[in-house]
Parts: structure tokens; C-alpha cells; sequence
């Protein structure tokens, strides 16, 4: 009978902490786990459909009617981002940087292959001429006969330090854009610059 009383015991001590496991904190509100996916939202997209950008947290989204305008919590960074009816991606970005025949480069400008974002057709990646501390490049994706520029100008060390920001952005560009139910158009206005 002890045994039996004991068992009994031990049963009822093992329902009463699985229920306590499972419905002791019910009222409370448990964290969402917080994943990196999370960080690629879409948070700006262009009204005609021509690209999507993900923005890091905390930056500010300033916008006009022929580009968009990231600048960090700092505003030590700023990176500029329109299309311009230009086919050829490097003579766009040299234009932004202010590269041109006129005012030629003090040193020797690379241009980088860059792997394109979903439709397009080419990807290109310019270092502008280096200033007093500051770093300026940009890059352009070909789109149907047009060019989508991303003009990067910060510090050297505040471009360093925002170096996964700058990432965020640059891998987080997509074209066309990239659109889902959850997000929608800040701008309203056309986006096309004309150079």
C-alpha cells in the first residue's frame, strides 16, 4: 500500500509540473525571435516598380520625385539612389560621381563586374576620387534601357564602421522591385532623373 501510495504520488508531482511547464506563464507575452531575413525587409520601393530597397534599421528615408535618399544615424553617410534613361551603366556612374571629360579623375577609376540583381542586365561597381577623409563610389544595374544608381558618400570611418549597413543595401537592392503584401510604396512620385 505504501508503494502504491508512493507511486501515486510521484505521478500526480509529474502531471502538476507539466502543467505548470506548459501553462504557468500563459498571460505573459513571450519575445519574437528576432532573424536575420527580418533585417532584408523591403523598406522603400520604387512607385514605377523599377527597384526595391532594404533599409538598415534607424536610417532615414528622405525622398523627392526623381530620387531617394538613405543617411545613416550619423549623417555621416549618405547614399543616393535614381534612375537615369542610360544604358550604359558605367556612363551613369561616372556622371554621379562627377567623373567627365571636363573635370577628369586625379587617379585611375576600376570598374567592377558586380553579379545582377534579379532581372538585370548587368551590374557595374565605380570608386570615385578620394577627398579629405571621405570615400565616394557608386553602382549601376541595367533595367530595361535604363540605369538604377546607387551613389554611396560617407567617411572613411563612418563607412567602416556601417560596413554591414552598406551591405544590407548593396545585396538587398532588387530589381524589378521586389513587392509583397506587407509592404508598401513610400514614394508616389516618379522616380527618373534625367542626366
Amino acid at each position: 500500500m505504501k508503494n502504491a501510495l508512493f507511486l501515486l504520488s510521484i505521478w500526480v508531482g509529474i502531471i502538476v509540473a507539466a502543467y505548470a511547464l506548459v501553462y504557468w506563464d500563459q498571460g505573459i507575452e513571450q519575445p519574437l525571435p528576432i532573424s536575420i531575413s527580418e533585417r532584408s525587409a523591403i523598406a522603400y520601393v520604387d512607385p514605377s516598380g523599377r527597384f526595391s530597397l532594404a533599409v538598415p534599421p534607424a536610417w532615414d528615408i528622405d525622398e523627392s520625385e526623381t530620387f531617394v535618399v538613405l543617411t545613416d544615424p550619423s549623417d555621416e553617410i549618405e547614399v543616393t539612389v535614381f534612375s537615369v534613361e542610360q544604358p550604359v551603366p558605367e556612363a551613369a556612374l561616372l556622371v554621379a560621381l562627377g567623373i567627365t571629360d571636363s573635370v577628369p579623375p586625379d587617379e585611375a577609376v576600376t570598374v567592377e563586374e558586380l553579379s545582377p540583381s534579379g532581372e538585370a542586365e548587368r551590374a557595374v561597381r565605380i570608386a570615385g576620387p578620394a577627398e579629405e577623409g571621405k570615400i565616394r563610389y557608386g553602382l549601376a544595374y541595367i533595367y530595361q534601357g535604363e540605369s538604377i544608381v546607387v551613389l554611396v558618400r560617407g567617411s572613411v570611418t563612418a563607412l567602416r564602421e556601417r560596413s554591414d549597413d552598406l551591405d544590407l543595401i548593396e545585396t538587398g537592392i532588387r530589381i524589378p522591385a521586389a513587392i509583397d503584401e506587407e509592404s508598401a510604396p513610400i514614394q508616389e512620385a516618379a522616380s527618373v532623373v534625367e542626366l
